[in-house]
C-alpha cells in the first residue's frame, strides 16, 4: 500500500457569493475545507470534521461488509469508499484501521485493506465465545437484572417475534436479536462482560446476514427462541436462564452449518 503522500500548503481560493469566509485546497482529500473564521462555532473544526467522516467510513464500510455487499477474499477498493462516502485520504484510513482492530479487515502491506473470508475455524471459535461469554452472563443476570431491564427484554423479545411474522428485512431482525444479547449482558451490571458480548455478538452479524441470505429469510422457530430466556430470567432460575441462551446459541450455530460451505477439518 503506498504511503501518504506529502500534504503541500493550502491555497487559499476566492469564496463564492453569499460565502463570508474563503475556501481551502488541500492535495490530501483533493476537497474543501473551511478556512478559520471568528463566527464559526467550534464543532466545525477540522478534528471534528474528519472524526464524522472517519465514523461516516466505518459504518458504511463495516455495513457493507456484514450484508455481503463487499465480498469476502477481495481488497477494498478505496476510491469507491471515499467517492461514495465523500471522504478524504485519512478518514478512509481511521475508519479501516478501526475495523482491523475488530478483526473485520486485514491489512497487507503495499496492497491496502482485505475483507478476509471466514474459514470454519473463524466461525466455530466465534459461537464457542458466545457459549462461553453468554452461558456466564444469562446466570448472573438472573441474579441481577432490574425490573426495568427485564421490561426491556420482554419489550425486545416481543419486538422480534413481531419482526418474524411480519418477515420484516433482514437488517431490522439481526440488530433487535444483537441487542436483546447486549441487554442481557447488561442486566448482569458487569461493564466488561458487555464489552465482550458487545464485541462477540457483532463479529456473529456477519454471519446472521450470510445464513438469512442463503436460506431467504429467517425460520419461524427463530422468533420464539427468547422468551424461554426472558421467563427464565423473570422466575430468578440461572438453569433455566443458562440453558436457554445455549439453545439459542446452538440453534444459530446450526442455522449456519447448514448453509455454508465451510467442511470441518478432519481429525487425524
Amino acid at each position: 500500500m503506498t504511503g501518504v503522500a506529502p500534504v503541500r500548503a493550502r491555497d487559499k481560493v476566492a469564496a463564492p457569493p453569499g460565502c463570508q469566509y474563503d475556501l481551502e485546497v488541500s492535495d490530501s482529500s483533493r476537497g474543501f475545507s473551511r478556512a478559520a473564521h471568528p463566527d464559526m462555532p467550534k464543532t466545525r473544526k477540522h478534528g471534528s470534521r474528519s472524526a464524522t467522516m472517519a465514523e461516516r467510513a466505518y459504518h458504511a464500510i463495516k455495513d457493507g461488509i456484514l450484508k455481503g455487499e463487499i465480498e469476502e477474499g477481495t481488497f477494498l477498493s478505496e476510491q469507491m469508499v471515499r467517492r461514495k462516502c465523500e471522504i478524504g485520504r485519512t478518514p478512509y484510513r481511521e475508519a479501516c484501521n478501526r475495523l482491523h482492530n475488530e478483526h473485520i479487515l486485514e491489512v497487507v502491506p503495499r496492497y491496502g485493506y482485505f475483507v478476509p473470508e471466514l474459514s470454519f475455524h473463524a466461525v466455530q471459535d466465534m459461537f464457542e465465545a458466545r457459549l462461553v461469554i453468554e452461558s456466564a452472563i444469562a446466570e448472573l443476570a438472573t441474579l441481577r437484572a432490574r425490573a426495568p431491564q427485564l421490561k426491556n427484554l420482554e419489550r425486545m423479545a416481543r419486538n422480534i417475534e413481531e419482526y418474524y411474522k411480519t418477515h420484516a428485512n433482514h437488517e431490522k431482525i439481526i440488530a433487535a436479536n444483537t441487542e436483546f444479547h447486549v441487554e442481557l449482558a447488561r442486566a448482569t451490571q458487569n461493564s466488561v462482560l458487555v464489552d465482550l458480548a458487545q464485541r462477540v455478538l457483532e463479529r456473529c452479524e456477519r454471519l446472521s446476514y450470510l445464513e438469512l441470505r442463503q436460506k431467504g429469510g429467517p425460520a419461524k422457530t427463530d422468533a420464539i427462541l427468547h422468551w424461554p430466556i426472558v421467563e427464565a430470567i423473570r422466575n430468578k432460575d440461572s438453569a433455566s436462564a443458562r440453558k436457554a441462551v445455549l439453545k439459542d446459541i446452538t440453534e444459530g450455530q446450526a442455522g449456519i452449518n447448514a448453509v455454508s460451505r465451510w467442511v470441518p477439518p478432519k481429525v487425524i
